[in-house]
């Protein structure tokens, strides 16, 4: 496999803070890679890397990052969203998978199903089976919405079943969840709406916003950034967390609060952060010029305890940049200058070489490849 030279970006924040990354790539020529996962799929206690372009799921080996093709054509094209969960609880991870994506046709399409490893060895037999459908199916997360320590899946098509131009009128975006049934090869799978009242829903994430059992739904949608939460009488309630109109959502914690970022409005060139507060957390813009922003993750990435924020975009001059929260001066940001090198669709942080600080693994659309940026922030040479 060939690799593209490495190179580094160096940030200078503060006096004492470096955050320094090197670039690998590690597939070139893919498509238009639509989402990536870090998750260990072998079992081997280190994460490897998920990626899906329109016809194939395929997953990167740590730390050689061989490739193997675990699904290729057995979906309708295109595959648009993964997820990651033991769906059959045999204790090796399965993969969900959106597929059929059709973003203009909100009157069919959408498929969601899952495929689990069967036979020995790194790649085995991989059986795909269905769930269901939804028209405009977009994005798909595990959590546990209900407190019973099992996740659910959450299922989040972009429109509202039937909608026309413009898509912001009309019936809402369909907020899905469905249970693993015992048999989950077999029989059906049950599933709720949570929520059918909002429009051009992106993206989302499911976290614990307090501190009962059950984790809430947080969405990004043109009507702004919601929170629903299933009582424990099985009735959903919807609370809006932030006005604007986000496109993408992610939550980490700096200065020990929580901070939501966004991307407004969707595909658009403003990055926007939320701080937590009673009622409505606090807003804040802290980029304005980006060409179609796609992709967010956080991650401390120069070991100080706050977290700090990647942001990836796919038009104009495109790349991926490290924006942080330096105390008395605000967000700074440096950009992970690769030459047009990453038209981010999508990203995902994590430790992949163990030694605390997390990578960014970045994929592309318009240059459809794979990247890893190893963390080598305040490493000695």
């Amino acid at each position: 496999m060939r690799m593209l030279a490495p190179f580094f970006l160096l940030l200078l924040t503060a006096a004492t803070t470096e955050i320094r990354f090197r670039a690998q790539e590690i597939q070139r020529d893919f498509g238009v890679v639509y989402a990536v996962l870090i998750e260990d799929i072998n079992g081997d206690r280190k994460p490897d890397i998920v990626a899906i372009n329109p016809t194939q799921v395929v997953w990167f080996e740590n730390p050689s990052w061989e490739k193997h093709v675990v699904l290729d054509g057995a979906t309708k094209k295109d595959n648009v969203c993964i997820a990651a969960q033991d769906i059959d609880g045999d204790g090796m991870l399965d993969l969900a998978l959106g597929a059929d994506w059709q973003p203009t046709n909100t009157m069919g399409g959408g498929t969601l199903q899952w495929t689990g490893r069967k036979g020995s060895g790194p790649d085995g037999f991989w059986r795909l089976t269905p769930i269901g459908e939804e028209p405009t199916l977009h994005r798909i997360r595990w959590g546990d919405v209900d407190g019973d320590g099992r996740n659910e899946l959450v299922v989040v098509p972009l429109h509202g079943r039937g909608t026309q131009s413009p898509k912001w009128e009309g019936a809402g975006a369909r907020i899905l969840v469905y249970r693993v049934p015992k048999d989950p090869a077999r029989d059906p799978w049950p599933v709720e709406v949570a929520d059918d009242s909002l429009h051009i829903v992106h993206n989302f994430i499911v976290t614990n916003l307090d501190r009962d059992p059950q984790s809430e739904i947080i969405t990004a949608s043109r009507e702004g950034l919601f929170a629903l939460k299933r009582r424990t009488d099985g009735k959903w309630e919807k609370t809006l967390l932030g006005e604007g109109s986000p496109g993408e959502i992610k939550i980490g914690r700096v200065g020990g609060k929580r901070y939501a970022a966004t991307v407004e409005p969707w595909h658009g060139n403003s990055v926007v952060v939320y701080e937590e507060r009673s009622g409505l957390w606090s807003r804040q813009v802290i980029e304005d010029k980006l060409s179609g922003a796609h992709a967010l993750g956080w991650g401390d990435f120069d070991g100080d305890g706050d977290d700090e924020l990647a942001v990836g975009w796919r038009q104009g001059k495109f790349g991926v940049a490290v924006y942080k929260r330096v105390r008395n001066v605000g967000w700074e940001r440096a950009l992970l200058a690769d030459d047009g090198g990453m038209a981010a669709e999508d990203l995902a942080v994590g430790d992949l070489n163990g030694d605390s600080r997390p990578e960014i693994v970045a994929v592309g659309r318009a240059t459809a490849n794979v990247k890893i940026y190893w963390n080598e922030s305040n490493k000695k040479e």
